[in-house]
């Protein structure tokens, strides 16, 4: 009898441990990965989480963002690469996979597109919006000009906005001359491609790729209501140059800004540096990189919002109110930003 009530409580037991992963498993529909933070490695512009799914360990990278060791998150296939050296952690990883967004809660139920649709129709460049609760900030739309094949990995060069783009995803058939689609991307400075023995100004990694431009506007891991998305790729990887700039009176440098931003948040003041990156349009805004040579704290940079056109190299001066911690949605967050600044020599 003894032995009956032992096996009746054993069969219970595996029957619960089953229910309990097929719970878990409903949590995380669509192809979706849940994955537990186990370590934690941040650098300047990204953060590398060491996670552990189905007691398998992984290693992902994304545009920085703080995280918690214990903390659950969602996610969707990214871009894979292998033996992915860090430069600023020293380190060689045997994979990690880039991602552009992750989440602390399922992500919304949407297709997943993991290939090129080469059946779709061809459609106009601006993406639809219409219902979608989110704006085209991280849309992109392309023309590929140029087209790169390694072994895992498709880099496509294509023209957006009067710019030209590299993007690089999972291996696909590409053609020059196709227009492609994607939304997001993990942007990466002075990406080496060892294969092809080129180095790259700046790479969008993205997870997926499409032909139809309504397919790439629902692209994975975007929520829509209120989930909360922790990353979606606006970091902007720069690198601090060697850049001496002679600071006038009644100017800031930007390290006493980064060193005493309380003081300066909501009030005018006024900088001089070289414009070390430039990017027009966006939220009709241009979107200016400034560094002057000096750091606080690893922080060598500034990032300020205009209506004016400037170049990458000119050396400006810029005055404009500080805002910290500003959101402008879909992860474009910053810790300081200069906004509506007015541009001079």
């Amino acid at each position: 009898m003894k032995k009956f009530l032992f096996l009746i409580l054993l069969l219970v037991s595996f029957i619960s441990c089953q229910s309990d992963k097929i719970s878990e498993n409903e949590q995380a529909p669509n192809g979706q990965h849940k994955a537990v933070v186990e370590e934690i490695l941040q650098t300047t512009e990204y953060t590398y989480l060491r996670v552990k799914e189905n007691d398998v360990e992984s290693w992902l990278a994304l545009p920085k963002l703080k995280a918690e060791v214990g903390q659950t998150y969602y996610y969707k296939d990214g871009l894979k690469m292998t033996a992915f050296a860090s430069k600023e952690l020293n380190r060689t990883f045997p994979e990690v996979t880039f991602l552009d967004r992750i989440s602390s809660v399922p992500l919304a139920n949407e297709p997943a597109v993991s290939e090129v649709d080469e059946k779709a129709s061809s459609q106009p460049e601006k993406l639809a919006t219409k219902d979608t609760g989110r704006t085209q900030i991280d849309a992109h739309g392309i023309e590929a000009t140029e087209v790169l094949q390694t072994k895992q990995y498709t880099y496509i060069n294509g023209k957006e906005n009067g710019k030209y783009i590299w993007v690089a995803v999972t291996k696909i058939e590409a053609k020059i001359g196709a227009k492609y689609y994607f939304v997001g991307g993990l942007p990466m400075a002075n990406f080496k491609s060892k294969e092809l023995n080129r180095t790259f100004n700046e790479v969008l990694f993205a997870d997926n790729i499409s032909t139809n431009p309504s397919s790439a506007n629902t692209t994975k891991g975007v929520e829509t209501q209120s989930p909360k998305i922790v990353s979606n790729g606006s970091a902007v990887p720069v690198e601090k140059e060697n850049v001496k700039v002679k600071i006038g009176k009644g100017e800031l440098t930007v390290a006493s800004l980064w060193e005493n931003k309380k003081n300066y948040a909501g009030k005018i003041i006024k900088l001089k540096g070289k414009v070390t990156k430039f990017t027009p349009g966006i939220m009709k805004k241009n979107w200016i990189h400034l560094q002057d040579g000096t750091e606080f704290s690893g922080k060598f940079d500034l990032v300020i919002t205009t209506a004016q056109t400037v170049k990458v190299g000119d050396e400006i001066s810029a005055e404009g109110i500080i805002n910290l911690d500003k959101d402008f949605g879909f992860g474009y967050f910053y810790n300081v930003i200069m906004e509506d600044a007015k541009i001079g020599n």
